[in-house]
């Protein structure tokens, strides 16, 4: 397969979309970016906008001409992926990245506990029946660490010095995790030419760190010790739950729309089927020539003064 040098990215807004079209801007790609016609996303600066009803013209439109095709989109729903995916291949697109980003769906136990994100393996499994049209890499980062301590997304509330710990004994659980950065840099590493024979047509691991509940609160108290002295602030609150009761309460809200508990069941899902990829033997950053991001005590004080500033 030839170089890829033109790129269009579903979707801009978002946390995830900025970051990844940053990524590919940096190291050389020509980015365009597609959204809804209803959207009022402003053009991120030196990308072209195309505007998309999903019609296949639509679609043909803003594909033609294009490398590579990147879906950031959180929870795609699966038959509008796989109409972007056959008009790509109509378009001549080389490579096409699916919505994935986040915990290990090539793991049949994981999509077992979050039923919710059942279309992500069956897109792959789709694009592997027409991989001789078409290359595809699918991007496994785990959770996004500094995206969750931002929203409190994953048991730690750092404004109100909260942890929610995840009994019975969950929380000595080591698993990886990845900042945006790191999964932007993933996304623009796996498109190099020199990376297609270890990423064609295959799942992808990358990480920034391995860490469990036990050594982010450490790291946590210790980054938050400086400023809770300074404004007298409280130590943390510990506050112990029982996993399991909070995957049913989740559950129950989920059937109601309501996603606040998303987190406990993105916990339960990854303990009980490892998550951590250096144990698992499946990292690939070293392989693709990635930089090693910064660790759990850098990220944690970046995100520290971030939202106590």
């Amino acid at each position: 397969m030839s170089e890829i040098k033109k790129v269009i990215v579903v979707g801009a807004g978002g946390y995830l979309n900025p970051v990844v079209i940053s990524s590919l801007q940096s190291h050389g790609f020509s980015v365009s970016v597609l959204v809804r016609d209803t959207s009022n996303v402003v053009s991120p600066a030196g990308t072209t906008v195309y505007r998309t009803d999903y019609s296949e013209s639509s679609l043909l439109l803003a594909f033609k001409g294009q490398d590579a095709v990147v879906n950031t989109i959180t929870m795609p729903d699966f038959e509008v992926q796989k109409k972007m995916i056959d008009v790509a291949v109509l378009a001549g697109v080389k490579r096409f990245i699916p919505a994935e980003f986040g915990i290990d769906t090539s793991k049949e136990e994981t999509v077992e506990i979050m039923t919710f994100l059942k279309m992500k393996p069956r897109i792959i499994q789709y694009l592997r029946s027409i991989q001789d049209k078409i290359t595809w890499t699918g991007i496994i980062t785990g959770p996004f660490f500094d995206w969750s301590l931002r929203q409190g997304f994953f048991s730690f509330n750092v404004p109100s010095r909260t942890a929610y710990i995840h009994q019975p004994g969950y929380h000595t659980h080591r698993f990886s995790w990845s900042n945006l950065a790191n999964v932007a840099e993933a996304v623009a590493h796996v498109l190099f030419s020199k990376n297609f024979p270890i990423v064609d047509n295959r799942y992808v691991h990358v990480r920034s760190f391995n860490a469990s509940q036990d050594e982010i609160l450490e790291s946590l108290v210790s980054a938050t010790k400086r400023v809770d002295i300074a404004r007298g602030q409280a130590e943390w609150k510990i506050v112990d739950v029982d996993l399991e009761e909070k995957v049913l309460e989740a559950r129950n809200k989920l059937a109601q729309g309501d996603t606040g508990g998303l987190g406990y069941i993105l916990s339960k899902a990854i303990y009980h089927t490892g998550g951590n990829y250096d144990e698992e033997g499946v990292v690939m950053n070293e392989h693709l020539g990635m930089k090693l991001e910064e660790g759990l005590d850098a990220t944690v004080e970046r995100e520290v003064a971030r939202l106590l500033s």
